[in-house]
């Protein structure tokens, strides 16, 4: 009894050991993260993190609670309690002048830790959490399901509640320095917080996509030409149709280095006792049904795991390889061949394995934000058209490039050959199979769409607002279809 009553008291000492010494690493890994965040944007002043979420901290709570049932894509004037939606949106100015002031900036530069941030800040969950309990590998990110889900919620009833007033520029304004701070946030660090602002953007896109489509026959054409031609391709200045400048997330590979230097003991060999706290906790919070035997598990890979030396060699490796790939165009021959994360041995390089972020969700988010952007600018060349040649789609592209579209934004990142959207005059009612269900379209409209992820022409006939499920409609917006056909609350 006394000998377990020992290793119990051993293991406790061993683990508070552990946990201090993890905790005296957070500082310096939120100082490594924050001097990547902010490596050449020194001044506060090119940070819109600071007027953004000031003016969220006075925002007056929403009209109901902000989830599945009331975010950006539910949120428009048909919905139940819109009246409520559009006196709350109206009751909070400062955060439409904040936005309207946030979009200038040249990143969002939320920054990581408790420490980096004030105490409002920390006491309103707008902040982002490094080794929250001494774990290195808990990082986590409340300003995104908290203050930025709800900002996102304020600007899109604002939108709309100007939109039904008829200040259709207002609107727009709003829309777009909204759409111009996600892009900034895209410029985060992390994996989850680059995929949430890519994938949020694309949401927004779609959103006055669904507008452009409501209110097409009062928008006034020289709106369209403006968003068309001024402000879509432009949402960064220095973005081009293939979102090139939009850099890879290394932030976890800065969190995975911290995690490898202490892992290993002072001879540079994996330390059985911190391999089984650190990676047994970590892979039974990422798969909650191997919780139990993870830690002996470990504790076994230990003894025969690659060195530190050669572990992070290996980091290096794949996170070098993931940001060739990034560089590279959509469908390099390169791009076919396995990753060096695919390549490692799965016992000698097992923390590696685990730790090492597979960034096929990166890969993904920004192709669909490549769609939505290209597809919302050649959305707006067409309701331009429509708008000045009596509410007549044209018969092809052509007519709209240059004088309400940018051309060289008529790109598909899902085909192959580098081409264009597909574009379709339609001369019949036709039917299409969305994540909504059927829909239809009528005979004298028209369809632009991306050929989605499986790289082939579907004809438009089923569509996901991913592409991953047949192509990738992009006009007429399909949420805004089913709301018309009552489809969708």
């Amino acid at each position: 009894m006394l000998g377990q009553v020992e290793r119990t008291l051993t293991s406790v000492v061993l683990s508070l050991s552990f946990v201090s010494v993890a905790c005296a690493q957070a500082p310096e890994l939120e100082r490594k993260l924050n001097d990547r965040l902010f490596e050449g944007t020194a001044s506060e002043s090119s940070r819109s993190a600071s007027t953004l979420f000031g003016a969220y901290l006075e925002l007056t709570d929403p009209p109901m609670e902000v989830g599945s049932y009331f975010n950006l894509t539910t949120i428009w004037p048909g919905m139940d309690g819109w009246d409520s939606v559009a006196s709350w949106a109206a009751s909070n100015e400062q955060m439409g002048e904040a936005l309207l002031e946030a979009q200038s900036s040249l990143i969002l530069g939320m920054p990581y830790g408790e420490a980096a941030v004030s105490s409002d800040w920390r006491d309103n969950d707008v902040v982002t959490l490094i080794a929250s309990d001494g774990d290195l590998s808990d990082v986590s990110y409340p300003y995104l399901y908290g203050a930025m889900d709800t900002i996102a919620c304020w600007a899109t009833a604002e939108f709309y509640r100007l939109l039904e007033a008829g200040e259709h520029e207002k609107a727009f304004d709003i829309g777009l320095a909204f759409l111009r701070v996600l892009r900034q946030g895209c410029e985060q660090e992390m994996l989850e917080e680059k995929v949430w602002f890519m994938d949020t953007l694309s949401d927004a896109l779609s959103i006055q996509r669904d507008a452009m489509y409501t209110y097409r026959d009062s928008i006034s054409p020289d709106v369209y030409r403006k968003l068309g031609i001024k402000e879509y391709p432009f949402l960064k200045p220095t973005d081009d149709q293939r979102m090139r400048r939009l850099e890879m997330p290394e932030g976890d590979r800065v969190v995975a280095e911290a995690m490898i230097r202490e892992t290993f003991d002072a001879a540079g060999q994996a330390d059985a006792e911190k391999f089984a706290r650190v990676f047994g906790s970590l892979q039974a919070r990422d798969e909650p049904l191997t919780r139990f035997g993870t830690r002996r598990r470990w504790q076994r890979l230990s003894t025969v795991h690659a060195s530190q030396d050669a572990s992070l060699e290996k980091l290096t490796d794949v996170y070098d390889d993931w940001w060739r790939r990034w560089r590279m165009r959509q469908y390099d021959s390169m791009m076919d061949t396995p990753t060096e994360l695919s390549r490692l041995n799965e016992i000698r390089f097992a923390a590696i394995v685990l730790i090492a972020k597979d960034l096929d969700d990166a890969f993904k988010s920004r192709n669909r934000l490549i769609a939505n952007i290209n597809g919302t600018i050649l959305s707006a060349g067409l309701c331009g058209y429509y708008s000045t040649f009596g509410q007549a789609w044209p018969k092809s592209l052509a007519p709209i490039y240059a004088v309400s579209a940018v051309k060289r934004f008529d790109f598909d990142p899902y085909n192959k050959s580098y081409g264009r959207f597909v574009y379709r005059k339609l001369r019949s009612r036709r039917s299409i199979e969305t994540d909504y269900g059927q829909l239809w379209i009528d005979a004298d409209g028209c369809m632009l769409y991306s050929i989605g992820t499986d790289h082939a022409d579907g004809g438009g006939t089923i569509s996901s607002v991913d592409g991953s499920n047949g192509d990738l409609l992009v006009w007429p917006p399909t949420r805004q279809l089913a709301r018309d056909e009552g489809k969708l609350d």
